[in-house]
């Protein structure tokens, strides 16, 4: 297994999930497409969290030497946008936008629908896999000029 070793690589691994997204979106393979597209978010998120507690590597928490137990980053090994964001440092920063900009808000409202679960769901239509990527694009963008 291959570790992550910058923050850098995490952005690069996020911006490729987001084309596997858009292959699968354009092979009309929706359902995937969502699913996959929603990491984007996840791993900008924990980019910021590096950057934030000033670790270099969001994945690999049990190297050498042993100096905090695996408890100690649980919190930071969830799926969920929105505690991402808080632990991130941007939440007052998100919180201002999503205030004063309505675009902002509804393309954030249209990411937060999706979870890791969503993986064992069907049947999403084209349309709406389309405005999610859009959004995903939109709110990813955001979170990368936080870096």
């Amino acid at each position: 297994m291959i570790y992550m070793s910058s923050v850098h690589i995490i952005q690069e691994l996020a911006w490729q999930k987001f084309e596997d997204a858009e292959h699968l979106f354009n092979k009309e393979r929706f359902d995937s497409a969502f699913y996959i597209a929603g990491y984007t978010i996840e791993l900008l998120l924990k980019a910021k969290i590096c950057t934030t507690i000033g670790m270099e590597d969001f994945f690999h928490f049990d190297g050498s030497p042993k100096l905090l137990s695996k408890e100690a980053y649980r919190p930071f090994k969830v799926h969920d946008f929105s505690q991402l964001m808080v632990l991130s440092g941007i939440y007052k920063s998100f919180k201002k936008n999503a205030l004063i900009d309505e675009e902002f808000k509804d393309h954030w409202t249209i990411i937060n629908d999706w979870s890791e679960d969503c993986r064992y769901f069907e049947g999403r239509k084209g349309e709406d896999v389309k405005k999610f990527l859009t959004s995903v694009k939109f709110i990813a963008t955001w979170i990368e000029k936080q870096l």
